[in-house]
């Protein structure tokens, strides 16, 4: 059985490396402080990084951490020069775990039963796609009620500040979603994740990074997922886009 192995390592280091994981960057304070406001100086920490570890290994998969990660991916790809789908973020993964799990509870099922996805920006302006959110086949909206529905978004979207105010950050959750989405380049594994990724005209936006599903595998973001979201939805999308836009 073959061990891993931790040690230190220099910038250097990283250069070889087959995955970086960017965590580095100002932690959101707890309060009202929104990650959007932590723009100016992690983008000034993560070009720091970038002008240290080239020249990259030119296969290599970056996964942004660092938040606001919407932000943050985009400017990776830039500083790093690598192609889009070699450079993606965490996006909404965490955000879609905890709808999963708000939605087991509610039902009393194994959160495994639970497909759907949080959408958007990372932060104040994501929304949950209930059109894509269903158990055993059956649409959500079809089991629950709407001020139910309402309730879970809201409670996911404020999931963070509410856990960054009793404990002082999230380590855990982003951790275990981060483990997640490098498993399934290391492995191939050809999952379908919603993660940051720069999109071109899906569900008519473009240019920017946002969560959205994707295929990760060994060749990084293989292919954003078809998926077609209603009127509703698609406007929420392209707000979400117009905040993130306004701040690249």
């Amino acid at each position: 059985m073959m061990l891993g192995k931790i040690r230190g390592g220099s910038y250097q280091d990283a250069a070889t490396a087959d995955v970086i994981v960017i965590t580095a960057g100002l932690p959101q304070k707890s309060g009202d402080q929104s990650r959007l406001e932590l723009v100016n100086k992690n983008k000034e920490i993560l070009k720091s990084i970038f002008d240290q570890i080239k020249p990259l290994n030119p296969e290599v998969k970056i996964v942004v951490v660092s938040n606001p990660v919407d932000i943050m991916t985009y400017y990776a790809q830039e500083f790093s020069g690598l192609p889009r789908n070699q450079v993606f973020g965490t996006g909404t993964s965490l955000d879609t775990s905890r709808l999963r799990t708000e939605i087991a509870l509610a039902l009393d099922i194994n959160v495994q039963s639970v497909d759907g996805f949080v959408l958007g920006e990372h932060g104040e302006s994501e929304f949950v796609a209930w059109s894509t959110v269903s158990v055993g086949g059956v649409l959500i909206k079809d089991k629950l009620g709407s001020d139910k529905l309402d309730e879970i978004a809201k409670k996911v979207r404020d999931d963070a500040k509410s856990i960054i105010d009793r404990k002082g950050s999230t380590f855990y959750g982003i951790a275990a979603v981060t483990t997640d989405i490098i498993e399934s380049v290391l492995l191939d594994q050809n999952k379908v994740l919603p993660i940051s990724s720069r999109i071109e005209d899906w569900n008519g936006v473009s240019g920017v990074c946002l969560g959205v599903p994707a295929v990760v595998g060994k060749e990084g973001v293989k292919s954003i997922w078809s998926l077609e979201l209603n009127d509703e939805e698609k406007e929420k999308l392209k707000l979400s886009a117009e905040k993130i836009r306004g701040y690249l």
